[in-house]
Order: structure tokens, then C-alpha cells, then sequence
């Protein structure tokens, strides 16, 4: 490898975006994986989480990249690590709470009032959690 390019991996918040577009790359591997070769209905009770724990790593980094975008275009193109961090955070936040919309669905105990509380115990979350950053 030369020098540009080990130069050009060395700062750390490419590092840490490479890392998690590989694992994205993987985890939406998988999750094709599972959904394309196990059926729920006659192979083992591993396909069930199986499918929830790719879905779930897989919507983490989409949501993880999708945000930190979202920050770096709104702090006018200046790249922090702390946008990564809070960015992951998020991104598993919403993840957690499409999995679980997704599971009450499974069960067919999904109603708005359902989605609406895990957004908002999501929000409350991230409330604590920014606030809790703030402080320091």
C-alpha cells in the first residue's frame, strides 16, 4: 500500500466509516442469506432469529450511515467523530424499534398505538442519551 493511501486510512472517522459500511455491506449479505435460503415454516427455530438479528445489524449501519450523511451535510461538510457516535447510537435506536414494529407485526399485536409508544420510548431515550452528551 503506498503512502497516500495508508495516509488516507489513518484518520480516524474514515476508519471507523469504513468499518461500518463493511459490516453493512455483510450484515445486508446475510440478511439476503436468510430471507433467500430458510423458510420460516419448515427449517429449524433458527431461522426466525436469525432473520431478526441480520435485519437488525443490517438496518443499524444503513441507519448509521444514512445519519451521519445527514449530520456532515448539516454541520456544512465538518466531520466530527462525536457525528459518528451519535450517529450509531441513533441509527441502533431505530433499528431496535423497526424490529420490534416488525415483531408485534409477526404476532399481529401491531396497532398504531403500539408503533407510536416504541417512537416514543425511542425518543425518550435519545433525549437522555443527547442530553447526557451535552453535559459533558
Amino acid at each position: 500500500m503506498n503512502s497516500r493511501h495508508s495516509s488516507y486510512f489513518s484518520i480516524p472517522h474514515l476508519k471507523i466509516l469504513f468499518s461500518i459500511s463493511l459490516a453493512t455491506l455483510l450484515s445486508w449479505l446475510a440478511f439476503a442469506l436468510v430471507v433467500y435460503k430458510l423458510d420460516p415454516y419448515t427449517s429449524s427455530s433458527l431461522a426466525l432469529p436469525l432473520f431478526f438479528i441480520s435485519l437488525f445489524f443490517s438496518l443499524s449501519g444503513s441507519f448509521t450511515l444514512i445519519l451521519f450523511i445527514l449530520k456532515r451535510w448539516k454541520a456544512m461538510n465538518e466531520i466530527y467523530v462525536k457525528h459518528i457516535m451519535i450517529s450509531l447510537r441513533q441509527g441502533i435506536l431505530l433499528s431496535l424499534c423497526t424490529n420490534l414494529c416488525l415483531l408485534l407485526l409477526m404476532f399481529n399485536l401491531l396497532r398504531i398505538w403500539n408503533g407510536l409508544l416504541l417512537v416514543f420510548i425511542m425518543m425518550l431515550i435519545e433525549f437522555y442519551m443527547s442530553g447526557k452528551d451535552d453535559l459533558n
